[in-house]
């Protein structure tokens, strides 16, 4: 008994190194290596490889994208572990490594410097319909602790007030069904103010068609804003919300974006509402 146990437990070592460590074959005096650094979403690899005169990369993540470049830029566009492999060759001979390049996001920082929203997709692009009016685009990240926005607009988008539906727990059947969005919305709490202190987030309570909403928290408390910015003819705010003001999270956080004037008149809203299929936009966390 004591052998089979023993022989079970080398027998597990050897699978979990066969399955994390990383992969590394060279067949004769050609060696694949590389190393990496992730910025946010940005990747840029160095070749160590010898003995090779010509590359193959392919970076795990489901873009088909491949590099023959020796040391190449990458660009992923989601979090996660991806296997990055590189066959470095000459001539019949060749090596390949593999290796594990673990993405977190970017560090978006509430300053009004936009560039840390480069190389992240648009989450949603209205498509210019009637509801869309002053709204056109909005990325989105959700951090360890906070749930970041990029919005953008025409040259009109002013934000004097907002309205902000957020289905928390990813259940449309629960929370506030508002009729702009037919086809799933389900608003377990309501940002509405202006884009600074003075809003306040308000939880729902009671039927999904009753408009019941109690404050939680003050936007100073839960909210961060910067300024409007105009960037290449459209104008542009980021802004965050932290999680732990929505309660427990769990796989998608939804919701809807509303922009109202001072009299509460709404000027444009993403997603674009009012169609059969309108629904809140899914930020996966």
């Amino acid at each position: 008994m004591y052998k089979n146990n023993l022989f079970l437990a080398v027998s597990l070592v050897m699978l979990a190194c066969m399955v994390s460590c990383k992969k590394d074959e060279a067949t004769n005096g050609t060696k694949a290596v590389f190393s990496y650094v992730a910025d946010g979403y940005k990747v840029n690899f160095t070749n160590f490889s010898t003995g090779a005169t010509t590359y193959k990369w392919e970076f795990g993540d489901g873009s088909g994208e491949i590099s023959t470049s020796r040391s190449p830029q990458h660009i992923f566009t989601q979090k996660g572990d991806f296997l990055v492999s590189l066959v470095a060759k000459n001539g019949a001979d060749s090596s390949i490594f593999v290796d594990t390049v673990s993405i977190i996001g970017p560090n978006i920082k509430i300053d009004g410097d936009f560039s840390d929203w480069q190389y992240v997709a648009y989450t949603h692009e209205n498509t210019g319909g009637p509801t869309a009016g002053t709204l056109l685009g909005i990325k989105t990240f959700a951090s360890s602790d906070l749930l970041n926005f990029y919005l953008e607009g025409t040259a009109d988008m002013k934000i004097e007030l907002f309205d902000m539906y957020i289905d928390a727990d990813n259940n449309p059947a629960t929370g506030f069904s508002t009729f702009l969005y037919p086809g799933g919305s389900g608003a377990d709490f309501l940002g509405e103010g202006p884009i600074d202190a003075n809003g306040a987030l308000y939880k729902h309570s009671g039927p999904p068609s009753g408009f019941t909403f109690s404050p939680v928290a003050s936007f100073g408390e839960v909210m961060n804003f910067s300024a409007i910015k105009t960037v290449s003819g459209k104008k542009a705010i980021e802004f965050s919300l932290k999680k732990s003001a929505l309660g427990a999270l769990s796989g998608y956080v939804n919701f809807a974006f509303i922009e109202l004037t001072s009299g509460y008149a709404d000027v444009g809203k993403i997603p674009e509402a009012l169609n059969p299929t309108s629904a809140f936009i899914k930020i996966p966390l």
